[in-house]
């Protein structure tokens, strides 16, 4: 966070430590911008920005939780590291990961049967590995079609930024479930 008084870094940390997830809110719109210019300057558009700062506050979220772990530096130099990190790693993959390229086209399609179809069975198995909470948010989201502010009302979040970090992380977890149990093989019939 540019510009922040290391009382309010600390304050800010303090928050995530205690499980606050507007502060996670309120580091996405302060971090955005750099981001979103580095992304651009290598290759990137304003989505893999988002993409890519969800990832490293996610990332940032997991290590606060680590009881030996502490930010050394100013918190948005440590989120630009793992932003760089990521969108390097991301860049010399040079491909999607198996769960965006799988789940969210078929998700999002209204007719799931053009060209490839995903045996949805096997998604909705991974969804009941999930929580009852990240299980109705994807299932609000990806198949009931509503918005973030239908789902923070339904889910009683603050905002819909927060429903909206909270699905992010929700289809994470959804992610690695896919991931470990299934190759892309087993969704295309």
């Amino acid at each position: 966070m540019s510009g922040t008084e290391p009382g309010t870094e600390q304050e800010i940390l303090g928050r995530l430590q205690a499980g606050d997830q507007e502060a996670l809110v309120t580091l996405y719109h302060a971090n955005f911008n750099m981001v979103r210019n580095y992304v651009a300057k290598n290759n990137g558009v304003v989505e893999d920005a988002e993409d890519l700062l969800q990832d490293a506050l996610v990332v940032l979220w997991q290590n606060l939780r680590k009881p030996d772990f502490e930010v050394t530096s100013k918190i948005s130099t440590y989120i630009m590291a793992i932003c760089k990190n990521l969108w390097l790693k991301q860049l010399n993959k040079g491909s999607k990961m198996l769960g965006e390229e799988v789940i969210l086209p078929q998700m999002h399609s209204e007719n799931p049967d053009h060209g490839k179809t995903m045996d949805m069975k096997k998604i909705h198995q991974a969804l009941d590995e999930l929580g009852d909470t990240c299980k109705s948010i994807l299932q609000m989201f990806y198949f009931d079609g509503f918005d973030m502010d239908t789902i923070a009302k339904a889910m009683q979040f603050n905002n819909s930024d927060t429903a909206k970090a909270k699905k992010y992380q929700c289809f994470k977890k959804l992610e690695d479930i896919v991931k470990k149990k299934y190759s892309m093989s087993d969704f295309l019939r």
